[in-house]
């Protein structure tokens, strides 16, 4: 007997498809909005509501498939001519898509219960019940049109099918769904291998060097051999044997650094390919931000009384996606302040003879390894009186000071926390939040904001962000004995300068560059360093853009250009505005990655920070070292390979005796212990550890199959600090453990 087939076991299927359908049936209805003559629109639009109609009916779904038949019925008496397309309706619509789209979201979160749309469906009953003769059933539009798939349901014969079919079927994408965490788990993973083909390239120099000093060792025990006065007292044989062996061992060790070379070329090229099909992984359209958009700017124009045409481009580029989690934000704030501060009521846009119907345009386009996101407008533009008045008012600037800024320095007060020139405070402008926050937002994800206004003509916002955030090609530049990184995509030349070149201004140092003088801040004085002891006269000085300005950055030595593993500065040091994160390199030296548009500030500013601040980070992002105690080869390497994707340095003990020699040679921050092992097992470990006052605040997982009650109070009473077992171990309960008893 076949037991029957629950419907819901389709759900996440149906939420997926359903989501889509939604997003073009709300497009539809805005090409509709802007041309009810539109037929393809027309069509697109019925066809969307029928198929959701019916995938609905198949799974039981009658609410969602009573709005959508409703919907549906609205449509076709507009098509018909016996219904009007006018504002009503299309709000009735545009109603009716919100609420499907509640309730398919209620679906994605397991809630079974109905929705009550009884009201929604009355809403359409009176639309279409004055409409003169009887309604066209909704069943019928399915033969004018042509079917693209059945939902949730096996494909039609193609024989019967042939003359709905289009020329050329589209090809079949196979797709397979997987949880982010693990997406983020593999892009760790990666990076984590970036980090260990550096640490072999550090190896094999080293060994090319211990190879040298083979070489070396052999010719001074040739030369000692020649000069030894006679063979008689038999040195000079045992001499030419040591020589023999000490070529043999280097001939061996020059043969394995050339295998290990090939081998290292062929790592290189599988780490790039799997690198760049991560990213792929990582990276999503910008469409999945830049379609919420048409309708919610449409939703606006009219709140205010507005008209406006609102234009998409480059929806397709792709983004890293952990950036466009964070700047559907920022975008809803600007796209806002485009319309209630930009564009201008029709009738003002008539009489300043400008077309009643504003534009706003949302654009994107990639340029190298940056994306540039454009806001546009053609309205009012941003009035610097304007902003010289709000300035002042709000006693942000003397006035004597004020007339002294640049037209630059006024537009930057829009993004001052609390500014802002509206003079009433509603729900989307006026409350002096949100560009603040945007320029935050930009510049904690490396990018940089500008801001271009021409007043009475439009203004225009760019948002300059780097395409992804997990990789970042830097130089390594020195200074004050630190060593430092700079993205290359900021530096656009190296140029070396003495003594002399360098110009004093009232501001502080200068440097002229092709014609152009350009603020000078010298690193090793910025962050309070120590000199070099001997330094040449001609330093290498970075000219960099930030802003749209260029300035130079003045270092000791300027080393070389690699791809670096971007680490975020975690806790306090996240605030610490002069560097945007750090790195740590093949041979595990942890180094700092300086934010250019705050050195720019700084530099013209100039002000100094604590030498104390560079090393006091350099020592608080150093990664974790613990201990992993395990008998099980295969258990410890998966447990340390787990902390080192984490970004936590990791040692294997095989036994309690073991693990107590390490404790006394290397500071550990922390200790993962099985309990069953030979000599000394993770009772007996933990025990010692808490009676020796050098071990005793050092914090002691126990992982283990033992899972009584017995053995679980044991642990406490030694002084177990967590208890994890191995049956319901899962990566997530460890790594969250250990950031509680670690705190990083």
């Amino acid at each position: 007997m076949v037991s029957p087939l629950d419907p819901f076991a389709f759900i996440g299927q149906f939420v997926e498809e359903a989501r889509e359908r939604l997003r073009s049936l709300d497009d539809g209805l805005l090409s509709l909005e802007r041309d009810p003559a539109a037929g393809e629109a027309m069509l697109e639009t019925l066809r969307q509501a029928h198929s959701l109609k019916g995938s609905a009916k198949m799974l039981g779904l009658n609410d969602i498939s009573r709005l959508a038949h409703r919907m549906e019925d609205l449509l076709v008496a507009a098509r018909e001519d016996r219904a009007p397309l006018n504002a009503r309706a299309f709000d009735a619509l545009f109603t009716g898509v919100d609420a499907l789209t509640s309730r398919v979201d209620q679906l994605a979160r397991g809630i079974r219960e109905p929705m009550d749309v009884t009201p929604f469906c009355q809403a359409f009953d009176a639309l279409t019940a004055s409409v003169e003769g009887p309604a066209v059933p909704a069943e019928e539009v399915e033969a004018e049109m042509p079917v693209l798939a059945q939902p949730l349901a096996a494909a039609p014969d193609a024989g019967t099918q042939a003359g709905l079919l289009r020329p050329a079927a589209p090809e079949v994408r196979r797709s397979v769904r997987v949880l982010v965490e693990k997406i983020d788990g593999l892009a760790n993973l990666a990076a984590e291998m970036v980090i260990q083909n550096l640490q072999a390239s550090e190896r094999a120099g080293e060994l090319r060097y211990q190879e040298s000093l083979l070489r070396q060792l052999k010719n001074r025990l040739r030369v000692l051999g020649q000069g030894l006065p006679g063979a008689g007292n038999g040195v000079g044989p045992q001499l030419d044997e040591y020589v023999d062996l000490v070529e043999g061992v280097g001939r061996r060790m020059r043969q394995f650094v050339e295998e290990f070379s090939g081998d290292q070329v062929r790592m290189n090229l599988v780490t790039e390919e799997l690198r760049q099909t991560v990213i792929g992984l990582t990276m999503l359209p910008l469409s999945t931000v830049f379609d919420a958009f048409p309708r919610a700017v449409r939703d606006l124009a009219r709140e205010f009384g507005k008209e406006v045409e609102f234009i998409v481009r480059g929806q397709e580029t792709e983004l890293d996606k952990k950036i466009i989690e964070q700047i559907g934000e920022p975008l809803v704030h600007l796209v806002r302040n485009a319309i209630d501060h930009g564009i201008e009521s029709p009738e003002d846009r008539v009489r300043q003879g400008k077309p009643r119907r504003g534009q706003v345009l949302l654009s994107a386009e990639q340029q190298g390894n940056r994306i540039l996101i454009t806001i546009q407008d053609d309205g009012r533009g941003i009035d610097p009186a304007t902003l010289r008045a709000a300035a002042l008012t709000r006693r942000l600037v003397s006035e004597e000071e004020l007339e002294r800024w640049t037209e630059e320095d006024l537009l930057s007060l829009i993004f001052h926390p609390g500014f802002s020139t509206s003079r009433i405070v509603t729900d989307v402008s006026g409350r002096g939040v949100g560009m603040d926050v945007v320029k935050q937002t930009v510049e904690r994800l490396h990018g940089a904001i500008r801001v271009h206004s021409q007043p009475g003509r439009g203004a225009d916002v760019v948002l300059d962000l780097p395409l992804s955030l997990a990789l970042l090609r830097a130089l390594l530049v020195e200074g004050g004995g630190e060593l430092f990184a700079l993205p290359t995509t900021a530096v656009e030349r190296i140029v070396y300068v003495e003594p002399q070149q360098i110009r004093v201004l009232q501001q502080g140092e200068a440097l002229e560059v092709s014609g152009e003088t350009v603020p000078l801040v010298s690193l090793d004085r910025l962050f309070q360093l120590p000199a070099p002891e001997e330094r040449p006269l001609r330093r290498p000085v970075l000219v960099a853009r930030a802003f749209d300005h260029r300035f130079g950055i003045m270092v000791d030595a300027v080393h070389h250009e690699q791809e670096l593993v971007f680490r975020e500065l975690r806790g306090r040091l996240r605030d610490h505005r002069s560097f945007s994160g750090a790195t740590i390199l093949g041979d595990g030296r942890i180094v700092l990655i300086l934010e250019v548009h705050e050195i720019f500030q700084l530099a013209v500013r100039t002000p100094a920070i604590r030498a104390s601040a560079v090393r006091e980070v350099a020592r608080e992002i150093q990664p974790g070292l613990i201990l992993v105690v395990e008998d099980s080869f295969i258990t410890g390497e998966l447990e340390r390979n787990i902390l080192m994707a984490a970004g936590y340095q990791a040692e294997l003990a095989h036994d309690g005796v073991h693990a107590l020699e390490v404790l006394r040679q290397k500071k550990c921050d922390l200790v993962i212990a099985d309990v069953d092992m030979p000599r000394m097992d993770g009772f007996e470990l933990t025990a010692r550890m808490r009676a020796d006052d050098r071990l005793r605040d050092i914090p002691v997982i126990i992982v283990t199959a033992r899972e009584s009650p017995d053995d679980r109070r044991r642990g406490i009473e030694v002084g177990a600090d967590a208890y994890l077992t191995k049956s319901e171990f899962n990566q997530r309960q460890l790594l969250e453990t250990i950031q509680r008893l670690i705190g990083r």
